[in-house]
Protein backbone atom coordinates (compact mmCIF):
# COMPACT_ATOMS: atom_id res chain seq x y z
CA UNK A 1 0.00 0.00 0.00
CA UNK A 2 3.06 2.44 0.66
CA UNK A 3 4.26 4.71 3.12
CA UNK A 4 2.48 7.84 1.76
CA UNK A 5 -1.08 7.13 0.31
CA UNK A 6 -4.07 9.01 -0.34
CA UNK A 7 -7.31 8.11 -1.45
CA UNK A 8 -9.95 10.05 -2.76
CA UNK A 9 -14.08 9.95 -1.91
CA UNK A 10 -16.89 11.06 -4.58
CA UNK A 11 -20.24 10.85 -2.09
CA UNK A 12 -22.93 11.46 -4.96
CA UNK A 13 -26.42 12.38 -3.15
CA UNK A 14 -29.70 12.94 -4.41
CA UNK A 15 -29.12 16.87 -4.18
CA UNK A 16 -25.51 17.07 -3.15
CA UNK A 17 -22.25 16.31 -3.65
CA UNK A 18 -19.15 15.29 -1.09
CA UNK A 19 -15.97 15.28 -1.93
CA UNK A 20 -13.39 14.20 0.55
CA UNK A 21 -9.59 13.30 0.49
CA UNK A 22 -7.88 11.29 3.01
CA UNK A 23 -3.82 10.54 3.53
CA UNK A 24 -1.89 7.89 5.14
CA UNK A 25 1.19 8.89 6.25
CA UNK A 26 3.59 7.12 8.57
CA UNK A 27 0.45 5.32 10.05
CA UNK A 28 -1.70 8.25 10.81
CA UNK A 29 -4.64 9.36 8.56
CA UNK A 30 -5.25 12.60 7.88
CA UNK A 31 -8.57 14.28 6.18
CA UNK A 32 -6.62 16.77 3.79
CA UNK A 33 -9.53 18.14 2.48
CA UNK A 34 -13.29 18.33 1.68
CA UNK A 35 -15.92 20.27 -0.14
CA UNK A 36 -19.48 20.34 -0.43
CA UNK A 37 -21.73 21.32 -3.37
CA UNK A 38 -25.19 21.78 -4.03
CA UNK A 39 -26.07 20.01 -7.60
CA UNK A 40 -29.25 19.84 -10.21
CA UNK A 41 -31.48 17.24 -8.63
CA UNK A 42 -31.87 13.97 -10.62
CA UNK A 43 -34.07 15.03 -13.01
CA UNK A 44 -31.87 17.46 -14.88
CA UNK A 45 -29.48 14.48 -15.74
CA UNK A 46 -26.84 16.77 -18.41
CA UNK A 47 -27.04 19.40 -16.12
CA UNK A 48 -26.36 17.70 -13.21
CA UNK A 49 -23.88 15.45 -14.98
CA UNK A 50 -21.84 18.93 -16.46
CA UNK A 51 -21.60 20.02 -12.93
CA UNK A 52 -20.55 16.79 -11.10
CA UNK A 53 -17.74 16.15 -13.92
CA UNK A 54 -16.66 19.99 -13.36
CA UNK A 55 -16.16 19.86 -9.79
CA UNK A 56 -14.18 16.28 -9.14
CA UNK A 57 -12.04 17.59 -12.35
CA UNK A 58 -11.29 20.50 -10.27
CA UNK A 59 -10.91 18.74 -7.27
CA UNK A 60 -8.59 16.28 -8.45
CA UNK A 61 -6.41 18.59 -10.68
CA UNK A 62 -5.76 20.63 -7.14
CA UNK A 63 -4.49 17.83 -5.30
CA UNK A 64 -2.91 15.67 -8.43
CA UNK A 65 -4.50 12.59 -7.07
CA UNK A 66 -3.60 9.11 -8.17
CA UNK A 67 -6.36 7.60 -10.24
CA UNK A 68 -6.25 4.13 -9.01
CA UNK A 69 -7.26 5.58 -5.65
CA UNK A 70 -10.88 6.93 -5.95
CA UNK A 71 -14.22 5.42 -4.72
CA UNK A 72 -17.71 6.15 -5.04
CA UNK A 73 -20.90 6.10 -3.18
CA UNK A 74 -24.22 5.74 -4.55
CA UNK A 75 -27.06 7.32 -3.13
CA UNK A 76 -28.47 5.10 -0.59
CA UNK A 77 -32.06 5.36 -1.73
CA UNK A 78 -31.40 3.80 -5.23
CA UNK A 79 -30.20 0.48 -3.65
CA UNK A 80 -31.79 -2.41 -1.81
CA UNK A 81 -30.63 -4.13 0.97
CA UNK A 82 -31.45 -7.46 2.76
CA UNK A 83 -30.86 -8.96 5.58
CA UNK A 84 -31.10 -12.72 4.91
CA UNK A 85 -29.78 -16.39 6.36
CA UNK A 86 -29.25 -19.37 4.17
CA UNK A 87 -27.97 -22.91 5.05
CA UNK A 88 -24.05 -22.76 5.48
CA UNK A 89 -23.96 -25.14 2.56
CA UNK A 90 -24.21 -21.99 0.46
CA UNK A 91 -21.33 -20.71 1.64
CA UNK A 92 -19.32 -21.66 -1.01
CA UNK A 93 -21.55 -21.09 -4.05
CA UNK A 94 -23.52 -17.89 -2.60
CA UNK A 95 -23.15 -15.33 -5.32
CA UNK A 96 -24.56 -18.08 -7.91
CA UNK A 97 -27.53 -18.34 -5.36
CA UNK A 98 -28.15 -14.47 -4.86
CA UNK A 99 -27.79 -14.10 -8.79
CA UNK A 100 -30.79 -16.92 -9.30
CA UNK A 101 -32.92 -15.49 -6.57
CA UNK A 102 -32.67 -11.86 -7.11
CA UNK A 103 -36.13 -11.34 -8.44
CA UNK A 104 -37.14 -12.89 -4.82
CA UNK A 105 -35.78 -10.07 -2.98
CA UNK A 106 -35.91 -7.77 -5.40
CA UNK A 107 -38.56 -6.17 -8.14
CA UNK A 108 -35.83 -6.80 -10.87
CA UNK A 109 -34.69 -9.97 -12.87
CA UNK A 110 -31.11 -10.72 -12.19
CA UNK A 111 -29.61 -9.52 -15.09
CA UNK A 112 -30.98 -5.88 -14.47
CA UNK A 113 -28.72 -5.76 -11.20
CA UNK A 114 -25.45 -5.68 -9.33
CA UNK A 115 -24.95 -6.78 -6.26
CA UNK A 116 -22.20 -7.60 -3.37
CA UNK A 117 -22.81 -8.97 -0.14
CA UNK A 118 -21.16 -9.52 3.57
CA UNK A 119 -21.01 -12.94 5.84
CA UNK A 120 -21.05 -11.22 9.49
CA UNK A 121 -22.09 -14.26 11.52
CA UNK A 122 -21.71 -17.75 10.94
CA UNK A 123 -23.19 -20.73 12.87
CA UNK A 124 -23.32 -24.17 12.16
CA UNK A 125 -26.35 -24.92 9.88
CA UNK A 126 -26.79 -20.85 9.17
CA UNK A 127 -25.18 -18.27 7.60
CA UNK A 128 -25.94 -15.09 8.30
CA UNK A 129 -25.35 -11.67 5.89
CA UNK A 130 -26.55 -8.68 4.14
CA UNK A 131 -26.79 -8.32 0.38
CA UNK A 132 -26.95 -5.04 -1.48
CA UNK A 133 -28.68 -4.58 -5.44
CA UNK A 134 -28.67 -1.79 -7.46
CA UNK A 135 -29.82 -1.09 -10.57
CA UNK A 136 -27.03 -1.91 -13.21
CA UNK A 137 -28.76 1.37 -15.26
CA UNK A 138 -27.77 3.15 -12.51
CA UNK A 139 -24.27 2.44 -11.49
CA UNK A 140 -23.16 2.17 -14.94
CA UNK A 141 -24.18 5.60 -15.42
CA UNK A 142 -22.32 7.16 -12.68
CA UNK A 143 -19.40 4.87 -14.02
CA UNK A 144 -19.76 6.07 -17.56
CA UNK A 145 -19.20 10.04 -15.96
CA UNK A 146 -16.63 9.03 -14.22
CA UNK A 147 -15.07 7.50 -17.17
CA UNK A 148 -15.31 10.75 -19.10
CA UNK A 149 -12.62 12.24 -17.19
CA UNK A 150 -10.52 9.17 -16.93
CA UNK A 151 -11.82 8.01 -13.39
CA UNK A 152 -11.68 3.89 -12.72
CA UNK A 153 -13.21 3.56 -9.06
CA UNK A 154 -11.27 1.18 -6.49
CA UNK A 155 -14.93 0.67 -5.39
CA UNK A 156 -18.53 1.53 -5.25
CA UNK A 157 -20.12 1.75 -1.74
CA UNK A 158 -23.43 2.81 -0.31
CA UNK A 159 -23.88 5.46 2.72
CA UNK A 160 -24.25 2.80 5.04
CA UNK A 161 -21.60 1.22 4.94
CA UNK A 162 -18.64 3.63 4.43
CA UNK A 163 -20.03 5.52 7.81
CA UNK A 164 -19.88 1.99 9.78
CA UNK A 165 -16.81 1.47 8.48
CA UNK A 166 -15.45 4.88 9.81
CA UNK A 167 -17.30 4.29 12.84
CA UNK A 168 -15.52 0.97 13.67
CA UNK A 169 -12.46 2.30 13.14
CA UNK A 170 -12.65 5.01 15.58
CA UNK A 171 -14.08 2.67 17.91
CA UNK A 172 -12.61 0.55 20.16
CA UNK A 173 -12.98 -2.91 20.09
CA UNK A 174 -14.54 -4.66 23.17
CA UNK A 175 -17.01 -1.46 23.92
CA UNK A 176 -20.50 -2.46 25.87
CA UNK A 177 -23.83 -1.78 24.56
CA UNK A 178 -25.21 -2.05 20.90
CA UNK A 179 -25.18 1.73 18.83
CA UNK A 180 -27.58 3.24 16.31
CA UNK A 181 -26.46 5.39 13.73
CA UNK A 182 -28.80 7.75 12.59
CA UNK A 183 -28.51 9.05 9.26
CA UNK A 184 -30.14 12.69 8.85
CA UNK A 185 -29.97 13.91 5.04
CA UNK A 186 -33.51 15.43 4.00
CA UNK A 187 -35.94 13.84 3.13
CA UNK A 188 -34.39 10.73 4.35
CA UNK A 189 -33.42 9.20 7.42
CA UNK A 190 -31.50 6.16 8.19
CA UNK A 191 -31.08 3.91 11.12
CA UNK A 192 -28.04 1.70 11.15
CA UNK A 193 -27.65 -0.53 14.39
CA UNK A 194 -24.26 -2.23 14.68
CA UNK A 195 -23.76 -5.01 17.26
CA UNK A 196 -20.33 -6.65 18.39
CA UNK A 197 -18.35 -4.59 15.61
CA UNK A 198 -20.88 -5.98 13.31
CA UNK A 199 -23.77 -4.03 11.03
CA UNK A 200 -27.05 -6.17 11.86
CA UNK A 201 -29.85 -4.31 10.77
CA UNK A 202 -30.14 -1.43 7.94
CA UNK A 203 -33.57 0.96 7.64
CA UNK A 204 -34.08 3.72 5.14
CA UNK A 205 -37.05 5.61 5.19
CA UNK A 206 -38.54 8.81 3.81
CA UNK A 207 -39.40 11.45 6.42
CA UNK A 208 -41.78 14.12 6.13
CA UNK A 209 -41.13 17.53 7.52
CA UNK A 210 -41.93 17.53 11.69
CA UNK A 211 -40.96 16.97 14.70
CA UNK A 212 -37.90 14.93 13.53
CA UNK A 213 -37.39 14.07 17.24
CA UNK A 214 -40.58 11.86 17.59
CA UNK A 215 -39.99 10.45 13.99
CA UNK A 216 -36.93 9.08 15.23
CA UNK A 217 -38.29 7.57 18.38
CA UNK A 218 -40.85 6.01 16.94
CA UNK A 219 -38.19 4.37 14.53
CA UNK A 220 -35.81 3.10 17.25
CA UNK A 221 -39.23 1.31 19.13
CA UNK A 222 -39.64 -0.47 15.92
CA UNK A 223 -35.94 -1.45 15.44
CA UNK A 224 -34.57 -4.84 16.54
CA UNK A 225 -33.65 -3.87 19.49
CA UNK A 226 -37.02 -3.55 21.16
CA UNK A 227 -38.11 -1.39 23.80
CA UNK A 228 -35.62 -2.95 26.81
CA UNK A 229 -32.83 -2.73 24.93
CA UNK A 230 -32.87 1.03 24.11
CA UNK A 231 -31.84 1.62 27.51
CA UNK A 232 -28.31 -0.13 26.80
CA UNK A 233 -27.83 1.29 23.12
CA UNK A 234 -25.87 4.86 22.39
CA UNK A 235 -27.16 6.82 19.40
CA UNK A 236 -25.03 8.72 16.80
CA UNK A 237 -26.27 11.58 14.94
CA UNK A 238 -25.26 12.60 11.46
CA UNK A 239 -25.65 13.65 8.18
CA UNK A 240 -26.35 16.93 6.11
CA UNK A 241 -29.96 17.60 7.83
CA UNK A 242 -28.80 17.02 11.25
CA UNK A 243 -27.50 19.86 13.77
CA UNK A 244 -26.75 20.56 17.65
CA UNK A 245 -30.17 20.96 18.43
CA UNK A 246 -31.32 17.32 17.16
CA UNK A 247 -28.68 15.90 18.75
CA UNK A 248 -29.96 17.94 22.18
CA UNK A 249 -33.70 17.47 21.83
CA UNK A 250 -32.62 13.66 21.62
CA UNK A 251 -30.35 13.92 24.68
CA UNK A 252 -33.43 15.27 26.74
CA UNK A 253 -35.57 12.17 25.71
CA UNK A 254 -35.39 9.14 28.24
CA UNK A 255 -34.73 5.73 27.23
CA UNK A 256 -31.37 4.89 25.73
CA UNK A 257 -27.99 5.21 27.01
CA UNK A 258 -26.91 8.86 25.52
CA UNK A 259 -26.72 10.52 22.55
CA UNK A 260 -23.38 11.98 20.94
CA UNK A 261 -21.87 12.80 17.40
CA UNK A 262 -20.22 9.55 15.68
CA UNK A 263 -16.83 9.40 16.71
CA UNK A 264 -13.80 10.85 14.90
CA UNK A 265 -10.72 10.67 16.78
CA UNK A 266 -7.91 8.63 14.76
CA UNK A 267 -8.51 10.76 11.94
CA UNK A 268 -6.30 13.79 12.22
CA UNK A 269 -7.55 17.39 10.27
CA UNK A 270 -5.74 20.96 9.86
CA UNK A 271 -8.29 22.51 11.41
CA UNK A 272 -10.90 20.35 13.77
CA UNK A 273 -14.16 21.39 11.89
CA UNK A 274 -16.97 21.08 14.78
CA UNK A 275 -19.63 20.10 12.30
CA UNK A 276 -17.79 17.39 10.37
CA UNK A 277 -20.17 15.09 11.74
CA UNK A 278 -22.56 16.09 8.54
CA UNK A 279 -20.55 14.19 6.55
CA UNK A 280 -19.61 11.53 8.48
CA UNK A 281 -20.14 8.94 5.87
CA UNK A 282 -18.36 10.77 2.69
CA UNK A 283 -15.15 11.01 5.34
CA UNK A 284 -15.77 6.88 5.84
CA UNK A 285 -15.71 6.56 1.94
CA UNK A 286 -11.93 6.47 0.65
CA UNK A 287 -11.31 4.27 3.79
CA UNK A 288 -11.15 1.57 2.22
CA UNK A 289 -8.52 2.49 -0.24
CA UNK A 290 -6.07 3.31 3.52
CA UNK A 291 -6.67 0.37 5.92
CA UNK A 292 -8.58 -3.12 6.38
CA UNK A 293 -12.25 -2.20 6.93
CA UNK A 294 -14.68 -4.27 9.31
CA UNK A 295 -17.07 -4.21 5.89
CA UNK A 296 -15.66 -4.94 2.85
CA UNK A 297 -18.79 -4.27 0.13
CA UNK A 298 -18.00 -3.59 -3.10
CA UNK A 299 -21.12 -2.74 -6.20
CA UNK A 300 -18.54 -1.99 -8.63
CA UNK A 301 -18.91 -5.04 -11.66
CA UNK A 302 -16.86 -8.07 -11.46
CA UNK A 303 -14.87 -7.55 -13.99
CA UNK A 304 -13.62 -3.86 -13.34
CA UNK A 305 -12.08 -5.25 -9.92
CA UNK A 306 -8.44 -4.86 -9.01
CA UNK A 307 -7.60 -8.49 -9.39
CA UNK A 308 -5.60 -10.06 -6.44
CA UNK A 309 -3.27 -13.17 -7.20
CA UNK A 310 -3.37 -15.51 -4.40
CA UNK A 311 0.29 -16.64 -3.15
CA UNK A 312 2.02 -18.82 -0.54
CA UNK A 313 2.70 -17.13 2.33
CA UNK A 314 5.78 -18.31 2.71
CA UNK A 315 6.76 -17.20 -1.24
CA UNK A 316 5.08 -13.64 -0.25
CA UNK A 317 7.47 -13.59 3.33
CA UNK A 318 10.63 -14.34 0.61
CA UNK A 319 9.94 -11.43 -1.86
CA UNK A 320 9.22 -9.00 0.81
CA UNK A 321 12.60 -9.42 2.81
CA UNK A 322 13.87 -9.46 -0.71
CA UNK A 323 12.11 -6.64 -1.69
CA UNK A 324 12.79 -4.44 2.00
CA UNK A 325 16.90 -6.03 1.56
CA UNK A 326 16.87 -4.18 -2.10
CA UNK A 327 15.08 -1.47 -1.62
CA UNK A 328 17.70 -0.44 1.47
CA UNK A 329 20.49 -1.24 -0.67
CA UNK A 330 19.12 1.25 -3.38
CA UNK A 331 18.16 3.62 -0.99
CA UNK A 332 21.64 4.20 0.48
CA UNK A 333 23.02 4.05 -2.64
CA UNK A 334 20.61 6.72 -4.13
CA UNK A 335 21.61 8.77 -0.95
CA UNK A 336 24.91 8.79 -1.18
CA UNK A 337 24.92 9.36 -4.70
CA UNK A 338 22.26 12.51 -4.22
CA UNK A 339 24.41 13.65 -1.11
CA UNK A 340 27.26 14.11 -3.10
CA UNK A 341 25.42 15.73 -6.14
CA UNK A 342 23.92 18.29 -3.37
CA UNK A 343 27.25 19.29 -2.13
CA UNK A 344 28.32 19.77 -5.48
CA UNK A 345 25.03 21.88 -6.24
CA UNK A 346 26.03 23.91 -3.19
CA UNK A 347 29.63 24.56 -4.18
CA UNK A 348 28.83 25.63 -7.50
CA UNK A 349 25.76 28.18 -6.22
CA UNK A 350 28.55 29.35 -3.87
CA UNK A 351 30.96 30.00 -6.60
CA UNK A 352 27.98 31.84 -8.86
CA UNK A 353 26.17 33.93 -5.93
CA UNK A 354 28.68 37.12 -6.63
CA UNK A 355 27.21 36.70 -10.39
CA UNK A 356 23.80 36.60 -9.93
CA UNK A 357 23.88 38.87 -6.76
CA UNK A 358 24.98 41.04 -9.81
CA UNK A 359 22.80 40.43 -12.45
CA UNK A 360 19.87 41.49 -9.75
CA UNK A 361 21.24 44.52 -8.93
CA UNK A 362 21.63 44.87 -13.03
CA UNK A 363 18.00 43.63 -13.14
CA UNK A 364 16.66 45.83 -10.52
CA UNK A 365 18.23 48.63 -11.92
CA UNK A 366 16.85 47.80 -15.31
CA UNK A 367 12.76 47.94 -13.93
CA UNK A 368 13.70 50.93 -12.18
CA UNK A 369 15.02 52.77 -15.01
CA UNK A 370 12.18 51.43 -17.43
CA UNK A 371 9.22 52.59 -14.93
CA UNK A 372 11.24 56.27 -15.05
CA UNK A 373 10.80 56.12 -18.83
CA UNK A 374 7.41 54.53 -19.31
CA UNK A 375 6.15 57.60 -16.44
CA UNK A 376 7.93 60.27 -18.41
CA UNK A 377 6.83 58.75 -21.97
CA UNK A 378 3.12 58.89 -20.11
CA UNK A 379 3.46 62.82 -19.55
CA UNK A 380 5.18 63.24 -23.10
CA UNK A 381 2.21 61.53 -24.87
CA UNK A 382 0.30 64.32 -22.31
CA UNK A 383 1.32 66.99 -23.22
CA UNK A 384 0.08 68.60 -26.56
CA UNK A 385 2.69 69.91 -28.86
CA UNK A 386 4.63 73.25 -28.37
CA UNK A 387 3.92 74.05 -32.20
CA UNK A 388 0.22 73.52 -31.42
CA UNK A 389 0.27 75.99 -28.38
CA UNK A 390 2.16 78.53 -30.14
CA UNK A 391 -0.04 78.20 -33.24
CA UNK A 392 -3.09 78.26 -31.12
CA UNK A 393 -1.85 81.49 -29.49
CA UNK A 394 -0.96 82.99 -33.27
CA UNK A 395 -4.36 82.22 -34.13
CA UNK A 396 -6.83 83.66 -31.36
CA UNK A 397 -4.79 86.73 -30.18
CA UNK A 398 -5.76 89.56 -32.74
CA UNK A 399 -3.24 91.59 -34.70
CA UNK A 400 -3.08 94.62 -32.58
CA UNK A 401 -1.96 92.75 -29.35
CA UNK A 402 1.80 91.41 -29.19
CA UNK A 403 3.70 88.89 -26.61
CA UNK A 404 6.98 89.75 -24.95
CA UNK A 405 6.79 86.91 -22.77
CA UNK A 406 6.06 83.48 -22.97
CA UNK A 407 6.34 81.00 -20.17
CA UNK A 408 5.93 77.02 -20.84
CA UNK A 409 5.49 74.74 -18.05
CA UNK A 410 4.95 71.37 -18.94
CA UNK A 411 4.25 69.62 -15.57
CA UNK A 412 1.70 72.08 -14.44
CA UNK A 413 0.52 71.91 -17.77
CA UNK A 414 0.36 75.75 -17.95
CA UNK A 415 1.56 78.55 -20.25
CA UNK A 416 1.96 81.95 -18.80
CA UNK A 417 2.17 85.04 -21.40
CA UNK A 418 2.61 88.88 -21.06
CA UNK A 419 2.12 92.08 -23.43
CA UNK A 420 0.47 94.87 -24.43
CA UNK A 421 -3.31 95.20 -26.29
CA UNK A 422 -5.80 97.79 -27.13
CA UNK A 423 -8.64 95.42 -25.15
CA UNK A 424 -6.73 92.79 -23.05
CA UNK A 425 -10.28 91.85 -21.52
CA UNK A 426 -11.08 90.59 -25.23
CA UNK A 427 -7.97 88.50 -24.88
CA UNK A 428 -10.37 86.04 -22.28
CA UNK A 429 -12.89 85.02 -23.94
CA UNK A 430 -10.87 84.72 -27.01
CA UNK A 431 -8.52 81.94 -25.77
CA UNK A 432 -11.00 80.52 -23.70
CA UNK A 433 -13.29 79.21 -27.10
CA UNK A 434 -10.04 77.32 -28.28
CA UNK A 435 -10.30 73.36 -28.01
CA UNK A 436 -7.15 72.75 -26.61
CA UNK A 437 -6.93 75.64 -23.88
CA UNK A 438 -8.81 74.41 -20.43
CA UNK A 439 -9.11 77.38 -18.51
CA UNK A 440 -8.02 81.02 -19.09
CA UNK A 441 -7.52 84.03 -16.17
CA UNK A 442 -5.57 86.84 -15.49
CA UNK A 443 -2.78 86.71 -12.98
CA UNK A 444 -2.56 90.86 -12.33
CA UNK A 445 -5.04 93.47 -12.95
CA UNK A 446 -5.10 95.42 -16.02
CA UNK A 447 -2.67 98.40 -16.66
CA UNK A 448 -2.66 101.16 -19.56
CA UNK A 449 0.60 102.13 -20.87
CA UNK A 450 1.69 104.38 -22.99
CA UNK A 451 3.44 103.54 -26.57
CA UNK A 452 7.14 105.06 -26.55
CA UNK A 453 7.54 107.66 -29.63
CA UNK A 454 6.42 106.94 -33.05
CA UNK A 455 2.88 106.64 -31.73
CA UNK A 456 2.38 109.50 -29.17
CA UNK A 457 -0.60 109.83 -27.42
CA UNK A 458 -1.54 106.52 -28.16
CA UNK A 459 -2.06 104.06 -25.23
CA UNK A 460 -2.09 100.09 -24.49
CA UNK A 461 -3.34 97.94 -21.69
CA UNK A 462 -0.48 95.91 -20.38
CA UNK A 463 -1.84 92.06 -19.24
CA UNK A 464 -0.23 88.90 -17.85
CA UNK A 465 -2.62 86.19 -18.68
CA UNK A 466 -2.04 82.49 -17.18
CA UNK A 467 -3.51 79.88 -19.41
CA UNK A 468 -4.37 75.80 -18.65
CA UNK A 469 -4.10 73.40 -21.42
CA UNK A 470 -5.87 70.55 -21.77
CA UNK A 471 -4.50 66.78 -21.66
CA UNK A 472 -3.43 64.98 -24.89
CA UNK A 473 -6.25 61.84 -24.93
CA UNK A 474 -6.07 58.80 -26.64
CA UNK A 475 -7.25 58.29 -30.17
CA UNK A 476 -6.46 62.33 -30.77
Amino acid sequence: MGLFTSSFGIDIRQDHLILTLLKRSLGTIRLVDYEIHVVPPLSQKEEREVQIIRLVSGFTARHLIPRARFSISIPREEVIVRFLRLPVATKENLRKVLEYETPKYTPFEKDETYFDYFIFKEEREWVHFFVVFAKKNNVDQYLSMLRKIGIKPLSVQIPSTSAANLFFYNKKAGEEGPSLLIDMADPFLEMNLLRERKLNESLHLTFPPGKREDQIMNLLRRSGLGRDGLSKASLFVYGLSSNDKTIASLKETNGFKGVFPPPLTRIKVKKRDPELYKIYSSIGLPLMGLAKTEISLNLLPLEMRKKVRKIGKPLLIFFAASLLIFSFMWGRQVYVENRNELEAINEEIKKKRPEVEAVERLQKQTEELRREISEIGKIKAEEPSKIEILRELTQRIPETAWIWQLKYTGKEKEIEIQGLADSASDLIPLLDKSPLFEKVQFLAPITKERLPRGEEGKEKERFRIKIRFESRRSGT
